[in-house]
């Protein structure tokens, strides 16, 4: 990391350096505004300072065609978002407020933005496997809190009443679709357009996800003091039977090579017939790092030779506080950080000629944000449960690809 980020600086001073210069040139030859030669000047460095990391500083993480593309575009979108920000803010302030001359306003501008690029690149850009970029003005405001602990939260009655509530109305609709009331997967409910359009991304090899909300008799069941969020996903696995799912999700002791890095260590505490009892730790970081010790009862139904229905129940969620060191504990359950409090998951197989249809739906519970946290917490509790859907069933997607069948 120590050379990697010399070596960011040395970059980043080559682009400092052409940034001055187009700046010099474009305000004093040019006679343009300050803010828009700023404007230019910083993109000029944003398209020299990419190519030069790409070569450099993170040479030690190839792509390929379509993902330098992607990786072009998220290095745009991260470090125009940090650098346009200081622009747009610090420049005024210190030139029209601090009567700073623009060349220093710009140097000083560069150093406040030059860590939160630094992490933005690392963590996002340049990571390897990554497709998604995460807002760029949240990793700067990051760095200067993300160091301070979240206030621990409390699980309250009345808040796990709510969920529980929220379960109950959502398993009623369940046992409709498991019943024939109902098409038995969620893209065969979509209208004619958005089920093509789902079936044809499934084929593709893209998760199909979605947010759902359960009401009772119309009425939305808010949940006091926390938030609920439930998503459903669906992924096709070519030539694959339903048995070869259901032999996939019940090898608890090798979910940490399946989902590595979100689990860190699994196994089966016990079993008796189809119903498990099984423990994962969940590893999970969206700007802050979280790692849970959690419990499961899972409980498989067999409902025809094509079809299988698996649910699963959290019985345990416990914060880790400082994981992996000598100092490593849990925090008292129900008294933590608040990022997952509940969490349950119900899956429909089916297997048909073409192969297995696998289709997760996630009901999971968190604390509400802080006031003034927004930022920090909330797109953490809010987006975590998505990208874990994304993450679960495209990995299974995968391990089912290496069986060949």
């Amino acid at each position: 990391m120590k050379v990697r980020w010399l070596t960011f600086a040395t970059v980043g001073m080559m682009g400092f350096i052409v940034q001055l210069a187009a700046l010099w040139a474009l305000t004093n030859q040019l006679h343009i505004h300050y803010l828009a030669g700023t404007v230019v000047a910083t993109e000029l460095a944003i398209l020299l300072n990419f190519f030069c990391h790409e070569c450099w500083t993170w040479s030690d993480r190839p792509a390929d065609r379509q993902e330098a593309v992607r990786r072009f575009g998220r290095f745009h979108v991260a470090n125009g978002a940090i650098s346009f920000a200081g622009a747009a803010l610090m420049m005024p302030l210190l030139i029209e407020l601090g009567h700073v001359h623009y060349l220093l306003a710009n140097a000083l501008t560069v150093v406040v933005c030059s860590v939160a690029n630094f992490v933005a690149a690392d963590r996002v850009v340049f990571k390897p496997g990554s497709h998604m970029w995460r807002p760029a003005l949240l990793l700067m405001l990051a760095l200067v809190a993300s160091s301070a602990p979240v206030a621990a939260a409390d699980l309250r009655p009345e808040t796990l009443d709510a969920f529980n509530r929220y379960v109950r109305v959502t398993e009623l609709r369940m046992d409709g679709e498991l019943h024939g009331k109902a098409a038995f997967l969620w893209v065969d409910r979509l209208g004619e357009a958005e089920r093509l359009e789902a079936y044809t991304r499934l084929k593709r090899g893209e998760t199909v996800v979605s947010r759902l909300d359960t009401r009772d008799a119309g009425k939305e069941i808010n949940s006091p003091r926390g938030l609920i969020h439930h998503w459903i996903g669906t992924s096709f696995a070519p030539l694959a039977t339903a048995d070869r799912v259901v032999s996939l999700m019940q090898d608890y002791d090798r979910y940490q090579v399946i989902y590595s890095p979100n689990v860190r260590r699994s196994h089966t505490i016990s079993r008796q017939g189809e119903t498990f009892k099984t423990y994962v730790q969940l590893y999970m970081k969206k700007v802050v790092s979280v790692v849970l010790n959690s419990e499961y009862d899972v409980r498989y139904t067999r409902l025809s030779a094509t079809r299988v229905h698996v649910r699963s129940y959290s019985t345990r969620i416990a914060e880790v506080q400082d994981p992996g060191t000598a100092d490593e504990k849990e925090a008292p359950i129900g008294h933590d950080s608040g990022y997952l409090w509940r969490f349950d998951n119900y899956c429909s197989l089916e297997e048909r000629s073409e192969g297995a249809y696998i289709q997760c739906e996630s009901v999971s519970l968190s604390r509400a944000i802080p006031t003034g946290l927004g930022w920090l917490v909330g797109p953490f509790v809010t987006s975590i449960p998505r990208e874990s859907l994304e993450f679960t069933l495209g990995s299974m997607r995968k391990a089912l690809s290496y069986s060949g069948k």
